[in-house]
């Protein structure tokens, strides 16, 4: 298990109940995790920080999309080894276009704590 805090997640979901649902697991879980609602909040809130999982929403609405936000983060020195779960209610199919924006995995909504938790674990050990 790991030791409170010791690993951090970036969580952008535009959706209020869907992150809240998001943050409370991921509390329960032991991770410590930064939230934005849009690709812009998330781009400001990582400015000179660094995460060791982001977990990103595709359609946030108006503005930077999640493939958007990931490819930008991509680019970023800090963040090329971090990886990336798009966290999502569009189909399989669209890993695809995931895999080109620089995604490692996808989470279908809904999703359990067992799923979440079997994810993290599967990137962060």
């Amino acid at each position: 298990m790991n030791t409170i805090g010791s690993k951090s997640v970036l969580v952008v979901e535009d959706d209020f109940a869907s992150r809240q649902y998001l943050l409370l697991l991921l509390k329960k879980l032991e991770y410590s995790a930064f939230a934005a609602e849009t690709g812009e909040q998330a781009l400001e809130l990582m400015r000179g920080k660094s995460v060791d999982i982001m977990l990103l929403d595709i359609a946030l609405g108006p503005g930077i999309s999640g493939l958007e936000l990931g490819s930008t983060l991509k680019q970023k020195n800090r963040f090329e080894s971090t990886p990336m779960v798009a966290v999502t209610a569009f189909s399989k199919d669209k890993l695809a276009t995931l895999d080109e924006a620089g995604f490692a995995d996808y989470m279908s909504k809904p999703y359990t704590i067992v799923e979440l938790k079997a994810m993290l674990e599967k990137y962060l050990g």
